[in-house]
Parts: C-alpha cells; sequence; structure tokens
C-alpha cells in the first residue's frame, strides 16, 4: 500500500499574532466595552492555538506514517490528539466571532473591517461541520459507556481517506489520507485548512486594527 499524506500546510502566522498582544497589552484596548475586549482576545487566542494544534497533529501524522521499524501508534494518537484540541478551538472562536461581529458596541472603523465581507467559516456549511464533529468527539464517552456505539462504527477521530487500486501494480493499493472521520462525521483536510487560514487573516484584522488614542489599555 502506497501511502499520500494530503493535509495541506497552512503558511500564515506561524508564530500567531504578537501584534495583537503588544498593542493591547502596552498601547489600548480595542474598545471602551469590555465584552468587546473580551471576544476579540478570545477569539484570537483560539485561532492561535488552533493553528498550533493543526501543525502539531500535521507533524505527528506525518511521523506516523514515515515510521517504517515499528508500529509507531504514539505519533498516531498524539495527532489525533491535536486535531481534536483543534478542532475544539475553532468552535469556540467561531462562537466568539459571530458574537463579537455583531455586537452594538462594536467601534464603527472595525465593524466595517469585520462585516466588508462574509467569511466562509461562519457559513453554516463550515460551522455545522466543525460543531458536528466537536460533538460527536464530545459525547464519544458517553456513548461507549452506555453502549450506543454501534459496532465497526469509528469509536475514535481519525486521519482516514479512499483506498483505491494501483495503476501499474496489480495487488497494491494507493491509500490517501485527506479527512478527519467520526462516526458518521468526516471534515475534509482541504477544508479545515481553508477555513482556519481564513479565521487567521480575521484574527489579523483584529491585531492590526488601530484603536482610537483616547481608549484607555
Amino acid at each position: 500500500m502506497y501511502i499520500h499524506i494530503e493535509v495541506p500546510d497552512i503558511d500564515g502566522h506561524p508564530k500567531g499574532f504578537p501584534h495583537y498582544w503588544l498593542k493591547r497589552v502596552f498601547i489600548n484596548s480595542i474598545s471602551t466595552d469590555y465584552q468587546v475586549n473580551a471576544l476579540a482576545t478570545t477569539y484570537v487566542r483560539l485561532v492561535e492555538a488552533a493553528l498550533t494544534e493543526y501543525r502539531l497533529g500535521q507533524v505527528m501524522l506525518k511521523e506516523f506514517w514515515s515510521t517504517h521499524t515499528s508500529l509507531n501508534l504514539g505519533a498516531m494518537h498524539r495527532s489525533i490528539s491535536h486535531f481534536e484540541n483543534c478542532l475544539f478551538d475553532m468552535n469556540r472562536a467561531i462562537n466568539c466571532f459571530i458574537r463579537l461581529r455583531r455586537h452594538k458596541d462594536l467601534p464603527v472603523s472595525l465593524r466595517q473591517a469585520l462585516n466588508e465581507e462574509r467569511p466562509r467559516f461562519i457559513a453554516a456549511a463550515a460551522s455545522d461541520q466543525i460543531r458536528d464533529m466537536r460533538n460527536a468527539i464530545h459525547h464519544l464517552e458517553e456513548r461507549v459507556m452506555d453502549g450506543s456505539i454501534e459496532p465497526q462504527e469509528t469509536f475514535t477521530l481519525k486521519p482516514d481517506g479512499p483506498e483505491t487500486p494501483h495503476a501499474t501494480e496489480p495487488g497494491q493499493t494507493d491509500k490517501t489520507i485527506d479527512r478527519l472521520i467520526i462516526g458518521k462525521q468526516e471534515i475534509m483536510f482541504s477544508d479545515l485548512a481553508a477555513w482556519l487560514s481564513e479565521m487567521g487573516r480575521f484574527a489579523d484584522k483584529l491585531a492590526t486594527y488601530e484603536a482610537p488614542r483616547e481608549i484607555a489599555p
């Protein structure tokens, strides 16, 4: 079996959003409203964490499949944990962003920056997938304990994908790892990376926003 790992790199924001923290700590807050500041800071922190978890999950997944001297289950288990954390952080960040974007006390210029385009990650096609997979992970233990999990059903988050016959080698196959699966839920890594990249771009809007100078830190 030939393994093809299709987990896209996310090039943006490799060190997170240090300029956000510098501005908010040493210059001033985004708003005079406490909830606006809390929502913005929580969103940036969670996106930063989700980016880190995605990259660590990607590294451990590649390590598992590139280890040929042993069955490196430790790397696979760490990969799964990192992707679980990534999904949890993304779901929480999306909830914060939706509330922030609609907040009545959002500064006018920041409201315009956050609403000049509708991000894909808050559309139902994306947010529902992330929430449903997060919930499937969260409630898995309950289903294992009460016996409602069905035989042959995936009982942990699993990086997986299709396996097809090799084009030129009889009896050989190509296995493509291109998605996360748990139970009946699945998310393509390509979608996950695209949504997370977009979330990073909006976190950067918050990081580069110039708050009015009269606002106290």
